[in-house]
């Protein structure tokens, strides 16, 4: 389900590669602070690099 992230400001994103299977825990209030509140759950997946391989968009999210 993809949601905007105005919506879910008191959750977490964790993002893992599939790639390398890293995973990375994002605050949403702290994403927030550098995107729009209208960008959804689904860009940031799109946009997000990890930190251990470099891949670029090519992972899964859970918002918890």
């Amino acid at each position: 389900m993809v949601n905007r992230l105005e919506a879910i400001s008191n959750k977490k994103i964790s993002i893992t590669c599939a790639v390398c299977q890293h995973t990375v825990v994002h605050e949403v209030a702290n994403l927030l602070l550098v995107v729009d509140g209208d960008t959804t759950t689904h860009e940031i997946r799109t946009r997000a690099t990890c930190p251990k391989c470099l891949e670029v968009g090519n992972n899964t999210y859970r918002v918890t």
